[in-house]
C-alpha cells in the first residue's frame, strides 16, 4: 500500500517494519535539502579521531631493534626494556647483554643507533631519548680473539692505575667515633656553662687520672702504641689506593677518560679454561696476584717436558689477550700423577709388555685363573 505524505514524497511500508522506509533517492533528496539550508557540514574522515600508540607497541619495537644490531656477527641480548609515550615523542630504554670481547662505548652506541632508528621508522613518534644500560657481558668462545690495542697503538703516555677505594666501612667508623665523642663533649661544656651542672664523672675522672700518671707509665706507653698503630693504619688507608682484588687494564687509545678493570679470579678462571684445555693435564689449580701467576697442573698422560710447554705456551698467550698495560708473569708448576709413566716405559716390577707375544697373555690368564679358582674353594669352605 503506498501514499503520499505530507512532504509530497511518495514512501512504502515494508511488512513487518516499524514504520514507513524512504527510498534511496528520497533520502538523499532530503539529505541535500538538508545541507543547502544551512545544516551542519560533515568532518573529514581524517579528522573524525586520533591514532595512539602504545607504550607496550613502542617498548616491543626497541627491544627486537636491539637484538637485531649487528656486532661483528654477534647479537645483543635484551634483558628488560622500557618505552614511555608523550604525545608524539618517545623515551626508549633498554639493559642488554653484549657478547664478551667487546667494546663496550662502540657496542652500545650501535645498539642505541639501531633502536632509535626503528622505532622513529615504525611507530612514526620522535624519539627523545634512547639509553642503552650494559646489564652484564656473556662470553663468546666462538668469536676470534682481537689482539690487544694497547700491542698496537701507544696510549699518550699515561699510566694504567688502579682505581681508589672508597673504603666505606673505615670511614663511617671513625666518623661515628669522632662524632660520638664530639657530641658528649659539647653536651658536657654546654650543660656545665649554660645549665650549671657538676661536669659529668668520664670528663672528670680522665682528668684526674691524667694528672696522676706521667709518659712513664706502662697504661700510657700502652695507649700511645695503640694510637700510633690506628693513626698508622689510618694514613695507610688515605695514602695507597687499595682493591687489591682487581687488575687495571689499559686504556684505549684515543679514550683516555675510560677506565677498566679486570677481576684477578677472572683473570685466573680465565687461565684455568685454557690449561685445563691441554692434552694431558688435569687439576689444575691458578692464583693470579699482582704480578704472576702461578699454575699448578697434575700431568695424567704424555711427554712431561712437551706438555709443560705447551702449558707455558697456552698461559702467555692467555695472559697476553687480557688486555693489561704490563703482562704477568708466568709460574708453571707440572707434577706427574702416582700412575704416570714416560712414554714407551715398561710397568713396574719387570711384567712384561704387550709386545712380549702370546706368552706373556698366556701367563697373565694363568694367574687370573689361579686367582678365580682360588676364590671359588674359599667360596666352599664358607659354605
Amino acid at each position: 500500500m503506498t501514499g503520499t505524505p505530507d512532504g509530497g514524497e511518495p514512501s512504502r511500508r515494508v511488512p513487518g517494519a516499524a514504520g514507513p522506509a524512504r527510498t534511496a533517492a528520497a533520502a538523499g533528496g532530503v539529505a541535500r535539502a538538508a545541507a543547502g539550508a544551512g545544516g551542519p557540514a560533515r568532518t573529514a574522515a581524517a579528522e573524525r579521531g586520533r591514532t595512539v600508540v602504545a607504550d607496550r607497541a613502542v617498548r616491543r619495537i626497541a627491544e627486537r631493534a636491539a637484538a637485531e644490531t649487528d656486532l661483528a656477527g654477534r647479537r645483543a641480548r635484551v634483558t628488560h626494556g622500557t618505552a614511555t609515550v608523550h604525545g608524539r615523542r618517545t623515551d626508549v630504554a633498554v639493559d642488554v647483554r653484549l657478547p664478551y670481547p667487546a667494546v663496550l662505548g662502540e657496542a652500545g652506541e650501535r645498539v642505541r643507533g639501531r633502536m632509535a632508528d626503528r622505532v622513529a621508522e615504525l611507530s612514526g613518534l620522535t624519539v627523545r631519548a634512547a639509553t642503552v644500560r650494559v646489564h652484564s657481558l656473556s662470553p663468546d668462545r666462538a668469536a676470534p680473539q682481537p689482539p690487544p690495542a694497547h700491542e698496537d697503538a701507544p696510549s699518550g703516555g699515561r699510566t694504567a692505575r688502579r682505581p681508589w677505594s672508597a673504603r666505606r666501612t673505615p670511614a663511617a667508623l671513625v666518623a661515628l667515633v669522632a662524632s660520638a665523642a664530639c657530641a658528649f663533649l659539647l653536651y658536657d661544656v654546654l650543660a656545665v656553662h649554660l645549665a650549671g651542672r657538676r661536669p659529668a664523672g668520664p670528663r672528670t675522672g680522665a682528668v684526674d687520672w691524667l694528672a696522676t700518671h706521667g709518659p712513664g707509665d706502662t697504661a700510657v706507653v700502652a695507649g700511645g702504641a695503640v694510637a700510633a698503630v690506628l693513626g698508622a693504619w689510618l694514613l695507610c688507608l688515605a695514602l695507597t689506593p687499595g682493591l687489591r682484588g682487581v687488575l687495571p687494564m689499559a686504556p684505549v687509545p684515543g679514550r683516555d677518560g675510560q677506565r677498566a678493570v679486570l677481576d684477578r679470579a677472572a683473570a685466573a678462571e680465565l687461565v684455568r679454561d685454557a690449561a685445563s684445555a691441554v692434552p694431558g693435564v688435569t687439576h689444575v689449580r691458578v692464583r693470579c696476584g699482582r704480578r704472576r701467576v702461578r699454575v699448578r697442573a697434575r700431568l695424567a698422560f704424555g711427554d712431561r717436558p712437551t706438555t709443560r710447554t705447551a702449558l707455558r705456551t697456552t698461559t702467555d698467550a692467555t695472559l697476553t689477550t687480557l688486555g693489561l698495560p704490563r703482562r704477568l708473569a708466568s709460574r708453571i708448576t707440572l707434577r706427574p700423577d702416582p700412575h704416570w709413566r714416560p712414554p714407551g716405559a715398561e710397568p713396574a716390577g719387570g711384567e712384561p709388555t704387550a709386545a712380549g707375544g702370546d706368552g706373556g697373555r698366556g701367563a697373565g690368564a694363568g694367574a687370573g685363573a689361579g686367582r678365580s679358582a682360588g676364590s671359588d674353594t674359599a667360596k666352599e669352605r664358607e659354605s
